[in-house]
């Protein structure tokens, strides 16, 4: 069983006027195929592999190198698993990023699925005339239920195609954990259509995958004798078992829960093992390790197609429904997505396996529809190991305390209003999107924000915040908290604070309104995480993990066999420049000077207490108009575990 892979179309996805504006379609590839394999050469670390440079990739896609760099790091943030920095060598060739030209030009396939002219080809054709009966119902919704645009930037650049932030939900739904039963009713259909929607959403693009999968395989091949047939002139293009492999970039292996536990050979591991179509018995029977049969065999990419859109087809008919939409329980606890990978593993704690190895899919942890209401998640609740990679979705809340206080893959705030949202940290990339008045704090090795205005981002990110589409009075900060757990969840993410300090170079693409500034020194606070120690459900092992060799493991393993405790965080690891530093010196000493202009007043006992109270009901004021109050109550009920 496959599954098309979410991450390239959620997380991949680039303006049009950015990348490519005159690639309208599949076939507009083709030149630029041509002209990277001209340059391509060996992988240093896999010859089997073709790359090319960053300056090559700019100079083929015709894009400024400036642009070419983020774009390679937003394919890089989207491959199946992160490319490791390059080690130095000795050996006179540049130590620079290579780009493997086969998860560029698929990367580059994933963006025109944005593209009006892909989208109304879908429309026009159903679901494909390539597979007829391929998912009858994908494509065939309104433009606006796709969230494609009419400048083509899919809801200005995003996939999912959220609706405008909600006003004012002050008498809408979920407007409390407790609410009436008619407004947890309203709750649970507005959950349904949102998993309704990202269901058609998935039908779309897999009908998109499954429609143009000829083009697709054209840009898979690397032998230049075979690149005339490129699928968009007509002519069936021949794959290998290799370049099948390649697909890894667009679809995962969905492994069922019975089968969690066996082993399979390299072959069979791999994407074009799994198809049956490069068996050769009488070539493998003198060869017993059944590559050789594998490797000269040409298969007509429609055979390869047929059994992807098999396999598709049958993993959606057996995707049921959720008994129980997400956000739907109390205090929105997280919800597993229903389409992101296995259905059969998804539900698995124990047996969710690295992203871009062969496995289960990661589980997608979704909390929506919080409306004046606190969530917290820690490492437990999370239920993927943090090696594993879950990932997480923060979507439709309004005036809400989320706290993801684990280590994932990937992140996502969208469509929320006058939320805070604080998350441990992200191993791939974290988005926000179609958000107001929100703050974020983060640590990520990537950060994007998409249409959001009037946000505050307190990051420590890697990578330069990067801003697309028409973002509005946004501001990045410095990191402002820490809890116990951080710097064991940033090793598990392959974090480290002292390299995650490029909050304040914020880089604005795809010719967006609105400037990005940092926020003033004076309007700088830390944020207090009102949780300590470790979590009651949270399990630990000392083992290392997936990619990277990260683990989540409690501490790391000494050469002599000793497990090395970390100790609890106890500060914000992460560098605060001197001019906020001096800003929260001055906010102290100013409290400092009030409380010792107090206490030398020579107050009478009369005088102290109606001070006293004076100085109560203003602070129970502010508890009751910040909401800070509720927020009280609401940590109340989840330490009692109501």
């Amino acid at each position: 069983m496959i599954a098309l892979r979410r991450e390239p179309f959620d997380f991949g996805i680039l303006p049009a006027s950015f990348l490519l504006p005159r690639a309208e379609s599949v076939a507009a590839l083709a030149p630029i195929q041509r002209r990277l394999l001209q340059c391509a050469h060996p992988s240093r670390h896999d010859p089997t592999k073709l790359v090319v440079s960053v300056a090559d990739a700019a100079q083929c896609m015709g894009i400024a190198p400036q642009h070419a760099e983020h774009v390679i790091d937003t394919m890089h943030a989207v491959t199946p698993s992160e490319p490791a920095h390059p080690a130095h060598q000795d050996d006179g060739l540049p130590n620079e990023p290579e780009v493997r030209v086969q998860h560029l030009l698929q990367f580059l396939f994933v963006q025109t699925f944005a593209r009006p002219h892909a989208q109304s080809s879908l429309r026009e054709n159903g679901s494909g005339p390539e597979f007829g009966g391929f998912h009858t119902e994908a494509g065939g919704g309104r433009g606006d239920e796709t969230g494609v645009g009419t400048n083509g930037t899919l809801g200005t650049i995003g996939t999912h195609g959220y609706p405008s932030p909600p006003r004012d939900r002050s008498n809408g739904a979920n407007s409390s954990p407790h609410g009436s039963p008619a407004k947890r009713a309203r709750s649970s259909r507005e959950a349904s259509a949102t998993v309704e929607r990202d269901r058609r959403e998935d039908q779309l693009r897999e009908a998109f995958a499954v429609h143009h999968f000829n083009a697709l395989a054209g840009l898979l091949v690397e032998d230049e004798s075979r690149t005339n047939a490129d699928g968009a002139g007509g002519g069936i293009v021949q794959l290998t078992a290799s370049e099948v492999d390649a697909l890894d970039f667009m679809f995962r292996e969905v492994r069922p829960a019975t089968r969690s536990d066996e082993r399979t050979d390299d072959a069979e591991g791999r994407l074009s093992g799994k198809t049956g179509l490069f068996w050769n018995e009488e070539v493998a029977g003198s060869n017993p390790h059944g590559d050789g049969a594998r490797s000269n065999v040409l298969i007509p990419s429609t055979a390869v197609r047929d059994w992807i859109a098999r396999a598709l087809a049958s993993d959606a008919s057996s995707d049921p429904i959720p008994d129980e939409p997400i956000g739907s329980s109390p205090l929105g606890s997280p919800r597993r997505s229903p389409r992101e990978g296995s259905r059969e593993g998804a539900h698995h704690a124990g047996g969710v396996r690295d992203p871009g190895s062969s496995g289960w899919a990661p589980t997608t942890i979704e909390i929506g529809g919080l409306h004046r209401s606190t969530r917290v998640v820690r490492e437990g609740d999370a239920g993927a190991s943090a090696s594993g990679g879950s990932s997480v979705v923060v979507r439709n809340c309004a005036d809400a305390v989320v706290y993801l206080l684990a280590p994932f893959q990937y992140a996502t705030v969208a469509n929320c209003v006058d939320c805070v949202v604080v998350i441990g940290a992200c191993a791939r990339a974290l988005r926000a999107e179609q958000c107001e008045r929100v703050t974020v704090i983060a640590a990520s090795r990537r950060f994007v924000a998409k249409m959001c205005h009037e946000c505050t981002f307190h990051l420590g990110v890697e990578k330069p915040p990067a801003f697309l589409g028409e973002n509005r009075g946004c501001h990045v900060a410095p990191y402002n908290t820490f809890y116990e757990q951080l710097e064991r969840h940033l090793e598990c993410a392959g974090l480290e604070a002292g390299a995650c300090d490029r909050w304040d170079a914020p880089v604005v693409l795809g010719g967006g309104a609105g400037r990005v500034d940092e926020l003033p020194a004076e309007k700088f606070s830390p944020f207090i995480v009102p949780f300590r120690g470790q979590p009651p459900n949270a399990s630990f092992n000392s083992s290392s993990g997936s990619s990277g060799g990260q683990g989540q493991g409690q501490g790391r393993v000494s050469p002599g066999g000793q497990v090395q405790v970390r100790p609890p965080t106890q500060a914000n690891p992460f560098a605060v420049p001197p001019e906020y530093v001096r800003a929260l010196d001055a906010k102290v000493k100013t409290v400092a000077s009030l409380r010792s202009a107090l206490r030398d007043a020579g107050l009478d006992e009369r005088s102290r207490r109606e001070l006293q109270a004076t100085i109560q009901a203003f602070f129970k004021e502010w508890l009751m108009t910040s909401g800070s109050m509720r927020q009280v109550y609401d940590l109340a009920r989840i330490e009692r575990g109501e």
